[in-house]
């Protein structure tokens, strides 16, 4: 496909602080044929006057607080272009990246998204970019109907989709308010062909108000937001069942490990159990108590073992 219009949608809540080169950074590209389309959902800082400073030059869309899903399926609605490329308002794109970006989507007509690593920003000063091989293509279809997805995608920041594969995944469930990227990367890598780009085009800053990257309390939230992303592919792609009764299982899980008990993720997981096969539910069971072990009891375990060799 020919790249024609790219959209960069910067979806911001409370960051004024690092909005503004967030946005700078997209105007800078090099690329002509580019929108810059912001969504604020409900900051309660100076966001607003940020976006309100660049007038004409990005649209912008303002909305009540309700999360990273709502605030992408709503920028997604205002923008038009064919390529959209996301970036969440705290990190930045480096110079190039869209153009980049709009060569590889015309380059491969086969291609439904490319995405890339990011350079992940320490307050430091220090910069990690996490490299997994050459650019190649990546087709995981069959293996996705199988539940055996193999490969990982970054953050937001670095995920750029066709307006077409978009157009099948969204809107997100309202529900999934934070980490969406990680439904938008598990159904695009399960229903479409893509691109790994071998390039840190983008930067991820990493700050003491990080709602969920490399925090170490984030088990209870990882879990209940992999639950509703379990539930909104098992909604929306009925072909991925077995792929979203993995994710079910290990985040169920998780849930379990983290001590959770809501009325509201007891219903979700009733709800889920009582709507998959009987085959499905006893491969959930079984994944479950597998993950259980393998991620939260062996390794205490081995730290017993350890100590009392010391």
């Amino acid at each position: 496909m020919a790249a024609g219009l790219v959209t960069v949608l910067i979806n911001n809540y409370n960051y004024g602080r690092y909005l503004r080169q967030a946005i700078d950074s997209a105007l800078a590209q090099s690329y002509s044929d580019l929108e810059v389309v912001v969504v604020d959902d409900g900051s309660t800082d100076d966001s607003r006057d940020v976006i309100a400073s660049y007038a004409e030059k990005i649209r912008s869309v303002l909305k009540p607080n309700g999360g990273q899903a709502t605030a992408i399926n709503a920028g997604f609605a205002m923008s038009r272009g064919d390529v959209i490329c996301l970036l969440d308002s705290d990190d930045w794109f480096l110079p190039g990246k869209v153009t980049t970006v709009a060569e590889v989507f015309a380059a491969h007509a086969e291609a439904s998204w490319v995405f890339h690593p990011l350079q992940i920003t320490f307050a430091d000063g220090r910069v990690q970019c996490n490299s997994t091989g050459n650019t190649h293509v990546v087709d995981e279809r069959r293996e996705a109907r199988r539940g055996k997805l193999r490969g990982t995608a970054p953050p937001t920041s670095g995920l750029c989709f066709s307006r077409k594969l978009l157009d099948n995944l969204l809107p997100m469930p309202a529900e999934i308010r934070i980490t969406s990227d990680n439904y938008l990367k598990l159904s695009a890598m399960s229903l479409a062909p893509g691109i790994y780009l071998d390039e840190g085009l983008a930067a991820q800053r990493i700050h003491e108000s990080n709602a969920y990257t490399l925090r170490a309390d984030r088990l209870p939230t990882q879990a209940r937001i992999h639950l509703l992303i379990a539930q909104a592919l098992k909604d929306r792609f009925p072909e991925l069942a077995r792929l979203s009764d993995k994710v079910f299982a290990k985040a169920l899980a998780d849930y379990i490990a983290a001590g959770e008990s809501d009325a509201y993720f007891r219903t979700l997981i009733l709800d889920y159990i009582r709507r998959s096969k009987f085959s499905g539910i006893a491969d959930i069971v079984a994944r479950t108590g597998y993950h259980y072990l393998k991620r939260h009891i062996v390794p205490h375990i081995k730290l017993a073992k350890s100590d009392l060799r010391s």
